[in-house]
């Protein structure tokens, strides 16, 4: 358990000393660790999220009532990692674990910790105003940096960081969102770079606090994703077609190139540190979710095709 997690109970403990444990469990449901015999679908059109944790790869997804459902994609298990969402959730790697935040139905930005066996935590508040999924993404290979983005109320990015031993305050970013659709994050070379679809559907990319928002092409009206590879960003987004497209962010390599599928949501992504393989994930029509796994070893990457991983 990372010391994130540390933290954040600790500050559960202090919430329920002062009597605010009920209301978390109001406002964002609880968790359960048993596995759920006829696991409820993905909400159609909602996100799914990718997480990556010792070569086991977990998707969560939202369900039409609100609460999030994990998915070992490996053995096929299904768990409930309870909650409430108004949004898609969006997940990291933690330590032993997987870190789940997500949009809670009084649009503060929520989260919860969940063990690789299926088990998690009750979710608790960070606060903060959100109009969409949130992105997530970890700083270096554990929780000690933590930062965490979302489209606030004005449509621009804002930001909580979590820098050893506690969250620092929100601030804006800056750019404008697309409505109905939330920023992607990844952190490559000690920097962080999050792309958002912007209000004209193209997508743009930021190096954090350091180049500010600039088109890189493509047109979406879902959710982007972003991960790395080693030596490179790599972008993914749904095209006007509700095709797969992805972009590796290199000079070298320029432009969006397609990945097939027919796909009812935006996207998420993930990379295992240090390795040439991408996970991709998306929505069918028939509101299940697919998976796609890209070989970077060599470019163009080889990807294996979408397969149906959950229903």
């Amino acid at each position: 358990m990372g010391k994130w997690w540390v933290c954040r109970a600790a500050a559960m403990l202090s919430a329920a000393a002062a009597g605010g444990s009920l209301a978390a469990v109001l406002a964002a449901g609880t968790a359960s660790a048993q596995t759920t015999a006829h696991a409820p679908a993905p909400a159609p059109g909602t996100t799914p999220a990718v997480a990556v944790q010792q070569d086991q790869v977990f998707v969560f997804y939202r369900a039409a009532n609100g609460s999030v459902s994990m998915t070992d994609v490996t053995t096929g298990k299904t768990t409930s990692a309870g909650g409430r969402l108004l949004s898609a959730p969006s997940a990291v790697p933690d330590g032993g674990g997987l870190l789940v935040f997500g949009r809670g139905t009084d649009n503060q930005l929520w989260d919860t910790y969940c063990t690789t066996g299926g088990s998690c935590e009750p979710w608790g508040s960070l606060g903060g105003n959100l109009t969409s999924r949130p992105g997530a993404v970890l700083v270096g290979s554990d929780s000690d940096y933590l930062s965490v983005y979302v489209r606030g109320t004005d449509g621009a990015v804002w930001a909580r960081d979590f820098g050893s031993p506690d969250w620092d305050a929100w601030h804006r970013v800056g750019g404008q969102v697309l409505g109905g659709t939330g920023p992607a994050a990844a952190a490559i070379g000690g920097s962080t770079y999050v792309m958002v679809a912007g209000t004209n559907r193209e997508l743009y990319l930021e190096k954090v606090g350091v180049t500010g928002f600039n088109p890189v092409g493509g047109v979406t009206t879902a959710n982007p994703a972003l991960t790395a590879v080693p030596g490179a960003l790599v972008g993914f987004a749904r095209g006007t077609d509700n095709a797969g497209y992805y972009h590796r962010f290199l000079s070298s390599s320029p432009g969006w190139h397609p990945i097939g599928g027919t796909l009812a949501s935006g996207l998420a992504a993930s990379s295992p540190p240090g390795t040439a393989r991408t996970y991709t994930f998306g929505l069918g029509t028939d509101s299940q979710a697919y998976e796609d796994v890209g070989n970077w070893s060599g470019y163009p990457p080889a990807f294996g095709g979408w397969f149906k991983v959950t229903g």
